[in-house]
């Protein structure tokens, strides 16, 4: 393990995060871009507020080491929730955004890049984000920007498909990761801007734990040994914010994301020595050599088969030239409780001769193989697999994350072969909840009360913790479950105990379901899925403003509301009064799921959102079967039968293709992006500029007078024009086509008051590309 830290004015961590220019060896193919959009960090992510966990290591850099950092976000965040309003779409992405650079400069960080991407649901899936926002193309966009800032360190996210973590920090710390490689590389990226750019260290948070202190920046324990590590302690004072922490400044920054309900965040520790580091793992550098090649290990090597989206990351990181990054995810696989499985184990032969030996699975008690050993024999270099039939022998073992270690039931896999040690590696089982699903004798009456008779299969405990707050008591958060089915249609009951009622939303907000008290039921038809695109989701109120439940669907196969995305489904609530809690009763019609039901596996999982604040945020989340993330996660979902289910005719055992959201905020509607592209000479959107000769900008002083802004806009081109008059919100907007070369007059609606107020016009080219140009109204 390498440590360095970076926490003050050292001539080390100076040389870190400022020395490097771009390889003398790569020619220059064309002029250098303006100075003024330059940075020495540029920090990667998916979403506003992604950075944020970050800023007290940015705030240091900029304030000690006058390091400039820009942050580059994939998307604005109009996927999220909503805590201030009910804006969606576009409108809370250019709200979010707003949040974003405010709360960044707070770190003193000026420069945020969007790369207009579209902020779809919340999904552990790299692959489906990279399909929806066009790898290939928004990698251009990275590349072009990382050409157009020329920072010297690139950070970014997570890149791993660790437990719960997004798919699209996944994403977009993979286009990070590709674009630091790429960017430095002639005959990659975009050809208008080719001269290449060689960042010198490419980080990505995280990778350490330590304590607090000052000592956290060299005491601490990296997740892997072998990886050079960073701590920063946010204890350090800033004298440009009054003495106070950068802890305690990251955390005014974090509160300005209202939208997400982070406003009511708490204080950090006011003794700097109770405040930690924030860390983070170098995957590159072009300042030290690499690290050299580790020792040659056992002659073949037997791990556990990989999810896969493991499998895929493994795969990726080979390809990319990052191979230290494998192997970050723990090897796992889900059972149901007192059922078996086959688990395939992956085995390698690393050394030039062929080999024989057996398998051994260590089981931790409860669980047992069908044989003691399995052997092999594979050729020199070859790669193989032996498959063993594992049952959990004793179904009495927790399930879900109450089982094991925080879910895990680890056990060992022992491969000899014919010369050198053994290989042993480490993989875990994770117990599921089953159960039998009866078909109902009579069709229950959705009425949101259970009448006798009809629910005749078991009752699901709701009440794990699965993530946030642990319940007080089972008055505060708890639930209960049943499920049965007629010929066309599952029926379930949730019966929620609750002390206190959250936000009520009004009837015209239903959405974001877990922003208050609410139901939310998923169920993957074929029990396969890897991801929640092919699954059903909906989330279910139970009352809003007007005293009525509502659903809708969201993070599944078709997302939007309930009456639109499920034909034929039905809800109905009862809230007790005085208020204890709430029942929801729901009859899913078969026929909205994505595809039909595996009677023998259809994998089921109902989540209970409790909130006890009126701010629009949840504070517990409980559920059947229950993980961290596990929401996104179907291969961690109960697994369900119903005995003699003849699916609907005409369903397919496959589902097509999902319906994603479309519609992102653009740069050309924002104001504030226009600024900044005036200001820096950085085109919008990680774009290109416009040529020459298809271009248009303000021409002269525009004129404020009687409530309306006119201006001369000045082309040599078409193209189509967005005009803003803006003085912190916008007071006037026109979209303006342009057909030809020339002088035209522009009025737009809206003035500022007198001496403020900005006239910022984006130009997109018909050629392709855009200009931005801004005009100070007022003297």
């Amino acid at each position: 393990m390498r440590r360095l830290a970076l926490p003050a004015v050292l001539p080390a961590a100076l040389a870190v995060v400022l020395a490097g220019t771009a390889l003398t060896a790569v020619p220059a193919l064309a002029a250098r871009p303006s100075e003024k959009g330059r940075l020495d960090v540029l920090f990667v992510g998916a979403h506003p507020d992604d950075e944020a966990s970050g800023l007290s290591t940015y705030g240091q850099w900029n304030e000690f080491d006058g390091a400039r950092v820009g942050m580059l976000t994939v998307t604005r965040g109009e996927g999220g929730g909503n805590a201030v309003g009910t804006e969606e779409g576009p409108p809370l992405g250019l709200l979010r955004e707003d949040e974003e650079r405010r709360a960044v400069g707070k770190a003193g960080i000026k420069d945020v890049h969007y790369l207009d991407k579209v902020d779809f649901y919340y999904t552990v899936s790299a692959p489906l984000a990279a399909e929806s926002w066009n790898h290939q193309a928004t990698l251009e966009k990275v590349v072009r920007l990382v050409r157009e800032t020329r920072p010297k360190t690139i950070v970014t996210m997570e890149p791993a498909p660790l437990p719960g973590q997004h798919g699209h920090h996944q994403e977009a710390a993979r286009l990070a990761i590709e674009a630091y490689f790429a960017a430095a590389d002639a005959k990659a990226g975009p050809k208008d801007v080719p001269h290449p750019w060689a960042a010198r260290r490419l980080l990505i948070t995280g990778g350490a734990t330590g304590p607090a202190g000052p000592s956290c920046v060299t005491d601490f324990t990296p997740a892997d040994p072998k990886a050079t590590v960073i701590g920063v302690w946010g204890g350090r004072a800033s004298p440009r914010n009054g003495g106070k922490t950068w802890a305690q400044v990251e955390r005014e920054a974090q509160r300005v994301y209202v939208s997400q309900g982070w406003g009511g965040f708490p204080d950090v520790p006011a003794d700097p020595a109770k405040i930690g580091c924030d860390y983070f793992t170098e995957v590159h550098s072009r300042e030290r050599p690499s690290p050299p090649k580790p020792e040659p290990g056992p002659a073949v090597t037997g791990e556990q088969e990989p999810l896969p989206r493991v499998a895929d990351f493994d795969a990726w990181a080979q390809k990319t030239g990052v191979p230290g990054l494998i192997g970050r995810m723990k090897r796992v696989l889900t059972l149901g409780s007192g059922q078996s499985r086959k688990v395939r184990v992956d085995l390698a032969n690393t050394s030039s001769s062929a080999q024989s030996g057996t398998v051994e699975l260590g089981l931790p008690a409860g669980f047992a193989a069908d044989a003691a050993t399995k052997p092999y024999e594979l050729a020199a270099g070859a790669k193989g697999a032996v498959t063993f039939t594992v049952e959990n022998t004793d179904a009495s073992l927790p399930t879900s994350n109450q089982g094991g270690v925080n879910g895990d039931y680890d056990y060992t896999i022992t491969t000899t072969s014919g010369s050198g040690p053994p290989s042993v590696r480490k993989a875990a089982l994770e117990l599921v909840p089953v159960a039998v699903l009866p078909k109902a004798g009579t069709a229950p009456q959705t009425d949101g009360k259970e009448s006798p008779g009809e629910y005749a299969g078991p009752t699901l405990d709701l009440s794990r913790v699965w993530e946030g707050s642990a319940c007080e008591s089972a008055a505060d958060c708890s639930a209960t479950g049943k499920v049965t089915w007629t010929g066309d249609a599952l029926h379930m009951l949730v019966n929620v105990r609750d002390d206190k009622r959250g936000t009520v939303l009004g009837a015209d907000d239903c959405k974001r379901h877990w922003r208050t008290d609410s139901v939310e039921i998923a169920i993957d038809p074929r029990g396969d899925s890897e991801n929640t695109s092919t699954t059903f989701k909906t989330g279910i109120f139970p009352a809003m403003a007007d005293g009525k439940p509502c659903f809708e669907r969201d993070a599944d196969h078709h997302q939007g509301p309930g009456k639109e995305t499920a034909p034929g489904m039905e809800v109905a609530a009862a809230v007790s009064e005085p208020y204890t809690g709430y029942t929801v009763e729901a009859k899913i019609p078969f026929t909205v799921l994505p595809a039909a039901v595996d009677p023998s596996r259809m994998a089921l999982n109902v989540f209970v959102y409790d909130s006890d604040t009126q701010d629009k945020t949840g504070q517990t989340r409980i559920g059947w079967s229950t993980w961290g993330g596990v929401q996104g996660d179907p291969y961690r979902w109960g697994l369900t039968t119903l005995p003699g289910h003849v699916p609907p005719p005409g369903m397919p055992d496959t589902a097509p293709p999902p319906v994603m959201p479309a519609e992102a905020a653009l740069s050309q509607n924002s104001p504030l992006s226009i600024i900044q592209a005036a200001e820096t000479g950085i085109p919008l959107a990680g774009g290109r500029a416009a040529p020459r000769w298809d271009t248009a900008r303000i021409s002269g002083k525009p004129i404020v007078s009687g409530g309306k802004t006119t201006f001369r806009l000045r082309s040599t081109g078409p193209g189509t024009a967005y005009a803003y008059v803006w003085d912190g919100k916008i007071l006037g907007s026109k979209e303006i086509v342009v057909r030809r070369a020339g002088l035209m007059t522009v009025t737009v609606p809206g003035a500022p008051p007198p001496h403020r107020g900005v006239l910022a016009v984006a130009f997109e080219a018909k050629a392709g590309g855009t200009a931005s140009s801004t005009a100070r109204l007022g003297r």
